[in-house]
């Protein structure tokens, strides 16, 4: 039959195959590792991770401690904090760093300050809000080296000296109480606080050979000396249960058990040779780590459960194994569960390691490991010749020896294994090996696989497949013989998956299935249910003879892989060559289903003990397998390592999230939680921490600006937040961390800052800018006005100029000459006899010519200029002509002080008020008429009534056929002024004309400072 799905397979002929196994022993012998990167035996399980002066560490620690945001504090030549990434040092502040001496103490309070002990004379200082505070201490000793907080809140300090200077901090006061208190000769070498509230202090005497172990009770007023023997620079400290253990030259031993009594005589763990300072620390195991100024370190698992006369292993770890220096100084446990070396040279850090390398099986790099798994739950792994057993919860033990190289390893279907060889075929089953013979024809043996129906089936490098069943060998025909087997492997079903040059081969039974034409891959793998395959293109399952795939696009690290394995627990497994990959099966399942859901991976490399993830793509048959223990075996380029599900406990404590700094122009602010920035400030660089110090280097963050930032912007595992181009106003910076398991502190950390304006950002600077701006368009408002105004008063002037013509003419001609003709008919008229009968027309024609003469004199009056006071008068003229009825109330009323105003502007209002008020005569019907005229920055005339009131429309837009409204709209227009006519709320009808004052009064000439004042 013939698969429509894309498998692959690998396109390598025999001379290919060659040099790859050649270039697979050169790549694997360049990658073993130095002595210095192998971890030696006891140390296993750990992952060692070191920071030398090269990666910025001090050069020389003395003493650490770890405060309550998770910052590991350090005492050297200076005093550091390191967030897993970075030093950072932290002096006093300025102008007092001559005063005082370099740290030589650390203690982290349960209120979590930091106290910090200094040589010199210089006392005891906290760290406070970003800063060393100093705590005053009188007449200091030379150095203060030890600190312990009682549970009373008393702060203990000693020296370390023969000075019998135990100093106390107690109700804000120190007080020296060595001599009080009772406390033996010697110099003190250890302070802890005992649980019941008591404190223990070990002396090393003048003599440097012996010591002593005294106990101050609580409410005691002095000290009592233990009667152990104690020698020479004894330290102490409490195990996870409370104990107090001691060390010294003698060896180390619990001192007083959990209740407070002497111990009876348990196990001694010897000192180590060349041993000059011992100190020592549990960690959450109840493992004891201890330090020797000398000597490296040592370890020793289960240390409190050892039973009396025993002799516990001590595992040595130096110089020689990678540590930063032999010249060990303290061992502290941080509150993940790792433990930190202080050393001459820099930092150690040993944490539980996920990948553990199995020292019991050698590397092999140049023909590579075999592995198999049996049914029974035993694993069996060839490395050298050698066939080792790891039987469920042991370690490997060797069991057989081979007399070739080239073989193959697999499960037999009744228990044990086939080891399959040129020369012979091996069943293996424990201890014991059966022979028979070997492949027919000789040939590179590439994978094995038995069938349901018991046959072996064996993959030889450029020949057809062969098989043995109880008949003995053969090779395949057919379509079986034309395949160039690559890998092989053992189907769910029971049958045989075979990955060829340019195809994949599934025999059930009797049937046979090929699918052709497929491209090169990395991996042919058996899960639970599936056969999978992986090439550059991703992951492909083959599922009840369907194929899907994962595309490399989406998931590259599901491209090239080199081993599958899925276990019962509900995991899947993934080795590629960059690292290792878990991953939950069903929601592997679930993305093979839909490709667009996500798939959330635990990915293991080098940060978690993994010295190599796989080997070579040359090196074929299986690479990985569940043991029955459910240990997760993978073969490397080192041998063998496993995983056990049992012991990868999930870090979950989310991790505190610090800002260390803000920076600003050469300005730093250290811890701030709220500041008030320089005006001005536009640039900002915000460095803030994740204090998870498992495996800092995979702790990401989130952060954002509010205001700035529309919404969190995804850090990944940068540290710095910067910004430009920021103005003036309030800010708040928030930053949350994931650790390295995904685990999120959402709560984090936030920064309220204010960037204050300058004097060009301040509202005062912009009100003045405001103002000036109203100034400006005010002045140019002026102008515009003066210059319309100029304008109109021209307009006007030409007007009046030319009035004055016409009434010159008027009058020195039509006037005159009617004048001169009047008097020439008055002389005939004298000259008539009174009876004539055409006198009496005569006469009636002079008084008509006299009665014209007189308008004319009217009209010349008129066309001149009017004086600048005749509006109240003219108004008063326009009531009188109207001829409103006596029952009319009407009144003119003057606001403000009267001002001089334009003649003409007089004319044009008097002619408005004129048309206004012979409406209010024709068709209002009031009984009261007001005129009131308003002087002031403006000119306004108001004219209203209590009549009928006027129709909204004919108010706006004036009625079809009269003119009167539009022509007093022209004429305000005219004059650059504003008429409103409409109806009165209750009744009647109003008018105001508004004029601006530049065009209704006379201009006057002012000086600058008047105009100014008129703005």
């Amino acid at each position: 039959m013939t698969w429509r799905a894309i498998v692959p397979g690998p396109n390598l002929g025999l001379c290919q195959r060659a040099l790859l196994l050649g270039a697979a022993a050169a790549v694997s012998l360049a990658a073993t590792p130095s002595p210095a990167q192998v971890s030696p035996p006891g140390f296993e399980r750990f992952k060692h991770s070191r920071w030398g002066t090269d990666e910025g560490a001090p050069n020389g620690i003395f003493a650490m401690a770890q405060d309550a945001d998770g910052f590991l504090w350090l005492a050297g030549d200076a005093l550091y904090r390191f967030d897993g990434i970075s030093f950072e040092r932290i002096d006093w502040p300025a102008g007092t760093a001559d005063k005082y001496g370099d740290p030589t103490g650390l203690m982290v309070s349960r209120s979590g300050l930091l106290w910090v002990g200094f040589g010199d004379r210089s006392g005891v200082a906290v760290y406070r809000s970003g800063r060393l505070v100093d705590m005053h201490m009188p007449d200091p000793p030379a150095a203060i080296a030890l600190l312990t907080e009682g549970f009373d809140g008393t702060i203990w300090a000693a020296s370390g000296r023969f000075d019998k200077q135990l100093r106390r901090l107690r109700n804000g006061r120190w007080e020296s109480v060595g001599a009080a208190l009772g406390l033996p000769d010697g110099a003190i070498m250890g302070l802890v606080a005992a649980p019941d509230g008591g404190l223990w202090v070990a002396l090393t005497h003048q003599d440097g050979a012996t010591g002593a172990l005294a106990y101050l009770a609580p409410d005691a007023r002095r000290f009592r000396v233990l009667p152990q023997r104690v020698s020479g620079r004894p330290r102490i400290a409490l195990d996870p249960g409370g104990a107090l253990w001691i060390s010294d030259m003698i060896g180390t031993r619990m001192a007083v058990d959990s209740h407070g009594k002497a111990a009876p005589v348990g196990a001694l763990i010897p000192a180590p040779p060349n041993l000059r300072t011992p100190t020592l620390t549990f960690d959450r195991h109840n493992g004891l780590w201890s330090t020797t100024s000398s000597v490296g370190i040592s370890y020793v698992p289960g240390a409190t459960r050892l039973a009396a006369g025993s002799a516990p292993p001590a595992y040595a770890f130096g110089a020689v194994n990678g540590l930063t220096s032999d010249f060990t100084y303290q061992a502290l446990l941080d509150r993940e569960g790792s433990i930190w070396i202080a050393t001459e040279t820099g930092l150690d850090q040993f944490r539980r390691a996920a990948a553990v390398q199995e020292a019991g099986i050698p590397a092999d790099p140049a023909q590579g490991l075999a592995m198999a798994a049996a049914n029974d739950g035993s694993l069996y792994v060839q490395s050298r010749k050698t066939v080792f057993l790891i039987a469920p919860g042991d370690v490997p033990r060797p069991i057989l020896k081979l007399r070739e190289d080239d073989l193959s390893m697999c499960a037999a279907r009744d228990g044990g294994i086939w080891i399959v060889q040129r020369a012979r075929t091996l069943r293996v089953r424990h201890d014991r090996a059966e022979a028979s013979s070997g492949l027919p024809a000789g040939g590179t043996t590439i994978g094995c696989a038995e069938d349901r129906l018991g046959r072996l089936w064996v993959a030889l490098l450029g020949q057809p497949l062969i098989w043995r069943d109880g008949r003995g060998w053969h090779t395949a025909t057919g379509m079986l013989a034309r395949q160039q087997a690559r890998a092989v492997t053992v189907t769910p079903t029971g049958g045989i998956a075979v990955f060829g040059s340019a195809d994949l081969t599934r025999i059930e039974g009797n049937r046979v299935m090929i699918r052709t034409g497929l491209p090169s891959a990395t991996m042919l793998a058996r899960g639970g249910r599936d056969v999978f395959l992986s090439d550059s293109r991703g992951l492909v399952r083959l599922r009840d003879g369907h194929f899907k795939r994962l595309d490399s696009a989406r998931f590259p690290w599901l491209a090239w892989l080199r081993s599958l394995v899925q276990t019962p627990r509900g995991d899947t497994w993934l080795v590629a060559r960059t690292g290792i990959s878990r991953v939950a099966t069903a929601d592997l399942d679930r993305v093979f289903e839909d490709p667009q859901s996500s798939l959330h991976r635990t990915l293991f490399n080098s940060q978690d003990g993994l010295v190599s993830a796989a080997q070579h793509a040359g090196f074929t048959g299986t690479q990985s397998a569940v043991a029955g223990d459910g240990r997760i075996w993978f073969l490397n380029r080192q041998g063998a390592a496993y995983f056990d599900p049992a012991r990868l406990a999930p870090n979950p404590l989310a991790p505190p999230v610090s800002i260390r700094a803000l920076a600003s122009g050469g300005t730093m602010w250290r811890d701030p939680r709220q500041l008030d920035l320089p005006p001005g400030t536009r640039a900002i660089d915000i460095t803030y921490a994740g204090l998870s110090l498992v495996v800092p280097q995979r702790v990401k963050f989130r952060y954002r600006l509010a205001g700035v930032d529309e919404g969190w912007v995804d850090a990944g595992t940068r540290r710095t937040a910067s910004y430009a181009n920021l103005g003036p106003g309030r800010f708040r910076f928030q930053v949350i961390a994931a650790n390295d398991e995904g685990v999120w502190n959402r709560t984090g950390a936030t920064l309220d800052f204010e960037i204050r304006p300058t004097f060009l950002q301040s509202w005062p600077f912009k009100a003045l800018c405001a103002a000036a701006a109203i100034g400006l368009l005010w002045l140019a408002y002026s102008a515009r006005m003066r210059f319309v105004a100029a304008r109109i008063r021209l307009r006007m002037a030409e007007r009046f100029e030319e009035r004055e013509r016409i009434a010159r003419e008027l009058h020195d001609t039509l006037l005159q000459a009617i004048q001169a003709l009047t008097w020439r008919f008055q002389l005939v008229l004298d000259d008539l006899p009174p009876k004539q009968p055409g006198r009496a027309t005569l006469l009636r024609a002079i008084d008509s010519a006299e009665h014209v003469i007189a308008e004319g004199r009217d009209r010349v009056r008129d066309l001149r200029a009017p004086s600048d006071n005749e509006l109240e008068r003219g108004i008063d003229a326009l009531i009188a002509r109207q001829g409103f009825d006596p029952a009319v109330a009407v009144t003119i009323t003057t606001a403000g002080t009267p001002r001089a105003m334009d003649p003409l502007v007089v004319e044009d209002v008097t002619r408005i008020a004129g048309e206004a008020l012979f409406n209010i005569w024709r068709h209002a019907r009031a009984s009261v008429v007001g005129i009131e005229i308003r002087h002031g920055a403006t000119f306004a005339l108001r004219i209203a009534d209590n009549g009928i009131g006027i129709d909204p429309e004919h108010a706006a837009g004036g009625r079809a056929g009269h003119f009167g409204l539009a022509g007093m709209r022209e004429r305000a227009a005219k004059l650059r002024g504003d008429l409103v006519v409409r109806p009165l709320p209750d009744r009647g009808t109003e008018l105001v004309l508004t004029l601006p004052a530049a065009i209704a009064y006379k201009e006057k000439r002012r000086g600058v400072l008047a105009r100014l004042r008129s703005l």
